[in-house]
């Protein structure tokens, strides 16, 4: 249960959404905050040059790092809609992000995702690997999303915001080819 109330009334940028999101609806205490962070997401979502598979990867790597139950709720069934095994869910609920269950690229990804939630920065070894199998707008992108989920989680793992019913209900908000 929520910490603190919801608003009465979400803010007009929440209103916009195809789905009221609780996060979202507890951010709307702040209203000059919530259209930017919004926005930010459905950047995140919808242009980042990631395959969605990889980008849910990261995304679920924050949750376990930040044991963030709401994320880890919404982006499971969006990670397996994108290809990632039941396998890789466990070696990420296990914090595990080398072994067989990934490839390289996934594997720094992960690594990378793990790092920054645990140290706020990268390895050197870490950002040589990103660097070996992503462009540079593709490693911003990873440390981008790995932000914006670390930030989103310490509003619903502070503030205890409600889990929304399952993330496959959310499919359509998060664009992009599965690939």
């Amino acid at each position: 249960m929520a910490r603190i109330p919801y608003p009465e009334r979400p803010s007009d940028a929440v209103a916009r959404l195809p789905v009221p999101l609780n996060a979202f609806r507890m951010l709307s205490h702040a209203p000059p905050l919530t259209g930017p962070t919004i926005e930010l997401g459905l950047a995140v979502l919808r242009e980042s040059t990631l395959p969605v598979r990889l980008r849910e990867l990261v995304v679920l790597a924050v949750a376990a790092g930040t044991q963030c139950e709401y994320e880890s709720v919404q982006h499971h069934p969006i990670a397996l809609n994108a290809g990632v095994t039941p396998a890789q869910l466990a070696a990420i609920a296990e914090r595990r992000a080398a072994g067989r269950e990934f490839d390289e690229a996934e594997s720094a990804a992960v690594t990378a995702a793990f790092e920054l939630v645990a140290r706020h920065t990268l390895s050197e070894d870490t950002l040589a690997a990103l660097r070996a199998s992503f462009t540079d707008r593709q490693v911003i992108e990873i440390v981008t999303t790995t932000g914006y989920y670390v930030m989103l989680a310490g509003l619903m793992n502070g503030l205890g915001v409600d889990v929304d019913p399952s993330g496959e209900q959310f499919l359509g908000l998060v664009g992009g080819d599965p690939g």
